[in-house]
């Protein structure tokens, strides 16, 4: 369902006009233009003055940059500054965690045991690349944890990261290190989601659930790993501890002033995704026909019936929680406390972020699943088509190669919905041939349109009619990359394609 809120502004003739749409969709938010962008400048010049336009000048400068960075393109998150020391320094010596026990009284063994472990689950985490350094979403994500910790009786000292992980979560440990997913700031749709988790967090960290596990002999290195690795994960806490954290954020919330009753919706988005029913789209993308693919049937049983059973326990723990929340919680309004175009240019970066990541991750299947989704909003983006194209081309590779199979296996974990279990099955039995058919056409359309403007179009058909025809068939594409991309990323590998013999 599609909600459209057009933006007006009046001339200065008082004939109001339409310059901007703000579309909702189940997808994600989105802006756009309706007229021509000079002329909504050379309008608004003379529609403001300083005492009553300036606040609203600055809202539509940011509703500009926000969709000028999603209207076309978008340029991926690069990862730049340095690991905070305490990552990586020697283990030896007092830790956070062991100050912080050695204060509850709890057993040098153990503490030592436990600080460890954790720790050395952190380090693994913080030098794999996986968390975000000096990038845009971090800062906000720090302010909405401190406006929680100010209702908290002497404030809390949380260390804020944003890491790449796909999954809907976050997690905290028990030196108040907490890692936001950019699945979850991708997945929710107001900053009060946003606090509630933050705050359910805060409460694990708070009540020191997760040494309390450990001391029940749960493994300690992998409760709050696992909370960032999968929806499966939210087993890892008890039942008991998970309502606990829930009651706690709750009082969190209504303290500050945020709406918790939006936690129920919060936990629902988390249980389902937004993009659910898409799998039409995607065949009306990539022509594939309906009578194609795996039904629902097929589709469970080739995930397998583990996998659901796991799935359908998660879901009903989260169900019960959802259902404690919506009755407990407060409505009042408070949906944004920081800041609504904030969370709004962040959530619509960590939709394009989430693509980048499972591409990154390989899990091919989701990228292109969701790159099709999101180019509902953002038709014209450059960076969605080049996606969609080179997804299609791995997936075409591991299908030529023999190791299709082996991939959906390794990203099992990733089809927790049905169309996406959909989409793996179909990628699993489609011959061949099929598949090459539906890479071609698709490649051959966009390489039409933008085979002289997108250079990961024409490195991809390069690499296709590489694959399927040979280098000498493949020769003058890569000529063609090289003569419009001089620049490109891909030019030394061009060059190198035409030299080899």
């Amino acid at each position: 369902m599609k909600r459209s809120t057009n933006l007006i502004v009046i001339n200065c003739n008082n004939k109001a006009f339409v310059f901007l749409r703000k579309e909702q969709s189940n997808s994600g938010l989105g802006f756009k233009f309706i007229k021509n962008k000079k002329l909504i400048i050379s309008k608004l010049l003379c529609f403001f003055n300083l005492k009553s336009g300036f606040a609203f000048l600055l809202y539509f400068l940011s509703c500009v940059v926000l969709s000028a960075q999603f209207e076309t393109n978008y340029t991926p998150i690069e990862i730049s500054g340095e690991i905070p020391p305490r990552f990586y320094q020697s283990l030896k010596g007092m830790t956070q965690i062991d100050i912080l026990l050695e204060d509850e009284g709890v057993s040098r063994r153990r503490r030592k045991d436990f600080s460890t472990k954790t720790s050395f689950t952190l380090r693994e985490i913080f030098l794999s690349g996986s968390i975000y350094y000096n990038d845009p979403c971090t800062p906000y994500v720090r302010e909405v944890t401190k406006k929680i910790a100010a209702g908290l009786p002497d404030g809390e000292n949380i260390d804020v990261f944003v890491s790449r992980f796909v999954s809907p979560n976050a997690a905290i440990w028990q030196d108040g290190t907490l890692i936001v997913n950019i699945g979850l700031l991708a997945r929710l749709e107001n900053e009060a989601q946003l606090a509630f988790v933050i705050a359910h967090e805060i409460a694990h960290y708070e009540n020191k659930h997760a040494f309390l596990q450990y001391v029940r002999k749960q493994k300690p290195a992998n409760i709050q790993k696992r909370a960032l690795d999968n929806l499966k994960a939210n087993v890892a806490y008890t039942q008991k501890n998970e309502i606990e954290a829930d009651a706690f954020a709750l009082e969190l919330l209504n303290k500050v002033g945020y709406d918790s009753r939006v936690g129920a919706r919060a936990i629902e988005l988390i249980m389902s995704d937004k993009t659910a029913g898409g799998i039409q789209e995607v065949g009306t993308a990539l022509d594939i026909l309906a009578t194609d693919w795996c039904g629902d049937l097929e589709a469970s049983t080739y995930m397998g019936q583990d996998r659901h059973e796991a799935h359908h326990f998660a879901r009903k723990m989260l169900q019960e929680r959802r259902t404690k929340i919506g009755t407990n919680g407060t409505s009042n309004e408070g949906l944004f406390l920081v800041s609504e175009n904030d969370f709004e240019q962040i959530n619509g970066m960590a939709q394009f972020e989430l693509i980048e990541n499972y591409f990154r991750e390989a899990d091919y299947v989701s990228a292109l699943y969701r790159s099709v989704m999101l180019q509902k909003i953002h038709p014209e983006n450059q960076y969605l088509e080049g996606k969609i194209v080179e997804s299609l081309f791995q997936l075409y590779l591991y299908k030529k190669r023999g190791g299709m199979r082996r991939l959906l296996k390794t990203n099992r974990e990733n089809y927790l919905t049905t169309d996406l279990s959909r989409l793996s099955c179909f990628m699993n039995k489609v011959e061949e041939a099929t598949l090459k058919g539906i890479t071609a056409t698709y490649l051959k359309r966009q390489y039409e349109r933008h085979g002289t403007e997108q250079e990961i179009i024409a490195i991809s058909t390069a690499k296709y009619t590489e694959l399927v025809s040979g280098r000498d068939a493949a020769k003058a594409h890569f000529e063609h990359y090289i003569k419009y991309f001089p620049y490109g990323k891909h030019y030394l590998y061009a060059k190198q394609r035409i030299k080899m013999k």
